[in-house]
């Protein structure tokens, strides 16, 4: 995992898993969404790796607050990692401006999430195609029925 800054998404973790959710919420209504998410994050890690457990919460909660979406349940838990202090032994590891420069993203954070929430926004993939034809191209496809030639 890669980290770059102090930010709630400044790392690899996060940044991966934006794509997760933007596909399971446009899938899925927020409850059913949440429940794949969550199968499919437990697969990876549990809260024991507090680093990526801190990045995958914080994560969710900041999509699903910028979407208008977050539940009581994801706000309670991640305010509760918050103010515990949950993860931040590896940033004071990092050292003391570090671990204030995290701590006070977190502040920040918590403030966000307890705020009011914008409306619920649409959420759609953002999917990029390119071409493989161009215009005027014919294409000849030859189909078979399973089990025949």
């Amino acid at each position: 995992m890669g980290t770059w800054n102090v930010s709630i998404t400044g790392n690899d973790t996060a940044q991966d898993l934006v794509i997760e959710y933007t596909a399971a919420f446009y899938k899925y209504d927020v409850e059913e969404a949440l429940n794949r998410i969550d199968r499919y994050i437990r697969e990876e890690m549990d809260e024991s790796d507090e680093e990526e457990w801190c990045n995958y919460m914080y994560s969710l909660a900041d999509f699903m607050w910028k979407k208008g979406i977050l539940t009581e349940s994801v706000q309670h838990t991640v305010i509760e990692m918050i103010d515990s202090g949950f993860g931040l032994e590896l940033w004071a590891e990092a050292g003391k401006k570090a671990l204030g420069a995290r701590k006070k993203k977190l502040d920040e954070f918590r403030t966000k999430i307890l705020s009011p929430q914008p409306a619920p926004k649409k959420i759609k993939p953002n999917v990029h195609t390119e071409r493989i034809f161009e215009d005027g191209d014919i294409i000849a496809v030859q189909l078979q029925t399973a089990n025949k030639p």
